[in-house]
C-alpha cells in the first residue's frame, strides 16, 4: 500500500505552524479550538526539534536553536563532531518558533554572523520575520530588528535565507499583508504572499521588502539559492487555479516573472507543510526537488532548469517507505540529492548523486539511520562540499556524503 508523506489529520494544525514558543506570552483560553490549544503550546514550548547549520569560508560549522526563548550560537572546529556554545543571539527571550518547516536560519561570512527568525505574536498565527547580526564571531549581536515593515498581528514567518561568499545576502518569507488587506475591502484572496528583501554588503544594510508573489502556500518552506551572479531565486508551493498547490520559482527581483516549477495538480485545500528545495551550480543551471501527493504521480521529483526551459521530471525515492523531505546540493558538475524515509522502525537518509549536473544519477544508497523522532534533513549553508545536517533524538548528526 503507498503511503503519502503527509498527515491529513494533522494538516489543519500544521497550517497554524506559522510561528511559535515561550511561556511569556502565553494565555489561557477555557474554551478553545484545536488550533488555538495548539497555538498556545507553541507559545509555551521551551525547545526547538530543529538546528540549523551553516559553513564559512574555513570550514568551521555554526549552529542556532532555540532554547526557553533564546537562540543559543554554537560552533565547532571539528567537522560537527562536537559543537561548543558561543552565546545567545537574542538577550531577551521571545516566543520563537523552531521546528519542521518554520526554523531560525543562520549565514557566517569571517566574523559576520547573521541570524533570522518567526517570532511568535499572541493572535492565533500571527508573527513577525527578526533579524540580529554580529561583526565579532558570535560574541554579541546588535538587538533584533523586525524586517517585515508591516506591522500588523498578522502572519510574517517560514523565513529563508542565504549568503554567498561575497557578501549577497538575501532573505524572503511568507506574508500575510495582502490577504489582511484584502479583507479589509471585503475581498477574497487565497493563501499567503511571498516578501523578500536583499543585502549586497553582508547584512548591514537591506533593501525595502519586496512582494515576489501573490497566493503563495501558507506554511510550506521556501526554497532559496543565490546564483554565480549574486542574484537569489526561490521556489515555493503556489495556489494555483483549481485548488492546485504545485510549485512555482522567480528570481529575487522587482517584478520578476513567475514560472511554474511543477506541473503535478496536486488538488488540496489544506496546506501539506512539506515545501521543497533549490540549489543553483556554477554555470547557473536551477536544481529542484519536491514532493506531491498528486493522485496521478505521487512522490519526490527531480529536474532542473535553465531561464524558462525545464527538464523533464525525474521520480525517486520509496512511495511505501514514506519518502519525503527532499534537499539539494549543487557544485560544479556535481549534484546530491538526499530525502528522508522510514520503514516502520527507523528513519533512513537516502542519497542519489549525479556527476554532470543532474543528466544522469547515481543508485539510491543508505547514508545514515536513526530511531525515535528526527528533523528534516537540510545541507549546510555555505560549505564548498556537501555536508548534511540532520537533528535525531541523540543530537544533531554532520553527515559528509564525500
Amino acid at each position: 500500500m503507498v503511503r503519502l508523506h503527509f498527515r491529513l489529520p494533522g494538516l489543519a494544525l500544521a497550517c497554524g505552524l506559522l510561528l511559535g514558543a515561550l511561556p511569556a506570552i502565553a494565555h489561557e483560553h477555557p474554551a478553545a479550538t484545536p488550533m488555538a490549544r495548539n497555538w498556545q503550546e507553541r507559545l509555551a514550548a521551551a525547545k526547538g526539534s530543529a538546528v540549523s547549520v551553516a559553513a564559512d569560508e574555513q570550514g568551521r560549522l555554526w549552529s542556532v536553536d532555540m532554547r526557553q526563548g533564546n537562540l543559543w550560537l554554537s560552533r565547532s572546529t571539528d567537522g560537527g563532531k562536537t559543537f561548543a556554545d558561543i552565546g545567545k543571539v537574542n538577550a531577551q527571550p521571545e516566543a520563537i518558533l523552531a521546528d519542521g518547516q518554520n526554523r531560525p536560519q543562520i549565514a557566517v561570512h569571517g566574523q559576520v554572523v547573521v541570524v533570522s527568525w518567526s517570532q511568535a505574536l499572541p493572535k492565533l498565527y500571527s508573527g513577525h520575520v527578526r533579524m540580529a547580526r554580529s561583526e565579532d564571531g558570535g560574541i554579541s549581536f546588535a538587538p533584533p530588528v523586525i524586517v517585515n515593515e508591516n506591522r500588523e498581528e498578522i502572519g510574517h514567518g517560514f523565513n529563508a535565507m542565504k549568503m554567498d561568499r561575497q557578501g549577497n545576502l538575501a532573505l524572503a518569507w511568507l506574508d500575510g499583508r495582502e490577504r489582511s488587506a484584502a479583507a479589509r475591502k471585503g475581498v477574497k484572496y487565497s493563501g499567503s504572499s511571498v516578501y523578500y528583501a536583499t543585502s549586497s554588503d553582508f547584512g548591514k544594510t537591506w533593501t525595502a521588502n519586496v512582494k515576489l508573489a501573490d497566493n503563495s502556500c501558507e506554511c510550506c518552506r521556501i526554497g532559496l539559492a543565490i546564483g554565480p551572479d549574486g542574484g537569489a531565486v526561490a521556489q515555493w508551493r503556489h495556489l494555483f487555479a483549481g485548488g492546485v498547490r504545485d510549485f512555482a520559482t522567480a528570481p529575487l527581483k522587482p517584478g520578476a516573472p513567475v514560472l511554474r516549477a511543477s506541473e503535478d495538480g496536486w488538488e488540496i485545500s489544506a496546506c501539506p507543510h512539506h515545501g521543497g528545495d533549490l540549489a543553483i551550480d556554477a554555470g547557473g543551471r536551477r536544481h529542484y526537488v519536491w514532493f506531491t501527493g498528486s493522485a496521478g504521480k505521487p512522490g519526490l521529483f527531480y529536474r532542473y532548469a535553465e531561464g524558462a526551459q525545464f527538464s523533464a521530471p525525474r521520480a525517486f525515492g520509496d512511495l511505501d517507505a514514506q519518502a519525503g523531505h527532499p534537499t539539494v546540493f549543487a557544485d560544479g558538475k556535481q549534484v546530491a540529492v538526499v530525502w528522508r524515509e522510514f520503514d516502520g522502525q527507523r528513519y533512513r537518509l537516502r542519497r542519489m548523486q549525479s556527476s554532470d549536473r543532474g543528466e544522469t544519477w547515481s543508485a539510491p544508497s543508505t547514508v545514515a539511520e536513526a530511531e525515535g523522532a528526527t528533523d528534516l534533513p537540510l545541507f549546510v549553508q555555505g560549505a564548498a562540499q556537501p555536508l548534511v545536517a540532520w537533528g535525531t533524538a541523540a543530537g544533531v548528526r554532520i553527515i559528509d556524503l564525500r
